[in-house]
């Protein structure tokens, strides 16, 4: 369930430090990896997102909407009053169509991306907690929003928590649009998904979370004999609808493939030691 909080009343005119810390110069990772996790990411939202479309922002939209400074920063408190960039709940009527978005990850253009993204993000998340620390106007520096969240992303069955804290900086054009939203976090993007591997109950609840945690603890075989029942069953599944015409999960089948014969054999080999065929 969204979890909603107050927006911040005051807008903090932004200190020579801050200036320093802040500015709104677009850096990604260069590690190929963590770059392919976050397109898996994206690819996985689409699957469990259904397709479903979030866009409603139109270069007419944009003509229509003219705003004072102000008033923009008051839409953008707004949006992240409705967890805007977890659950894709909000219009984002602040922003331009052709926005630019850059994370610790990637940096892409368009708002109608954005906006499917996160709105897939949001049908995975529940118990979400997102608080919006200050708010710093930096001039031409862009408007700064420093926040952290925290969520357990349910679409997966080991349930893991997500959570990090940062600042996003959005830079306006002068109309007044937001055409560059620059997200920095305060914590390693390696951390962060370290963390999906570690289940966010701390007692197991089903085989997923037993596995994960064996997987936390590098026991690798462990965690295919705890996943090895309704691994073999999910991955069959997905074997199959990969075969479905007109079905594309992201360029996942050769991972799909490998863990449902590394499943299968691990379910197999555990059939036979607990019929006495082999010892364990």
């Amino acid at each position: 369930m969204m979890m909603m909080r107050e927006r911040p009343l005051v807008v903090l005119k932004a200190s020579n430090d801050e200036d320093a810390s802040s500015s709104s110069s677009i850096k990604t990772t260069s590690n190929p990896a963590l770059k392919a996790a976050w397109l898996a990411s994206e690819q996985f939202g689409k699957a469990i997102g259904g397709g479903k479309n979030n866009s409603s922002a139109t270069k007419e939209d944009d003509a229509m909407l003219m705003t004072t400074r102000a008033e923009t920063i008051d839409l953008l408190a707004k949006d992240y009053e409705k967890n805007y960039f977890i659950g894709g709940e909000s219009e984002m009527k602040a922003y331009s169509s052709s926005c630019v978005f850059a994370d610790p990850f990637v940096s892409f253009t368009g708002l109608d991306r954005f906006k499917q993204n996160i709105g897939n993000l949001g049908t995975s998340l529940r118990d979400v907690e997102c608080k919006v620390l200050k708010t710093v106007d930096n001039g031409v520096g862009g408007v700064i929003f420093y926040w952290k969240f925290s969520a357990v992303v349910d679409a997966l069955p080991w349930r893991p928590k997500l959570a990090a804290s940062g600042n996003t900086t959005h830079v306006l054009d002068d109309e007044n649009k937001v055409v560059k939203h620059i997200e920095a976090w305060d914590v390693d993007p390696w951390m962060v998904l370290k963390k999906l591997l570690v289940p966010a109950s701390k007692l197991p609840e089903n085989k997923w979370e037993l596995g994960m945690l064996a997987v936390s603890q590098r026991d690798g075989f462990g965690a295919l004999q705890a996943i090895s029942e309704p691994g073999v069953k999910l991955f069959a599944a997905l074997f199959v609808l990969e075969k479905v015409p007109g079905v594309n999960l992201g360029g996942f089948e050769a991972f799909t493939s490998f863990m449902l014969v590394a499943t299968a054999v691990t379910e197999f080999w555990a059939l036979l030691i607990s019929f006495g065929v082999v010892k364990k």
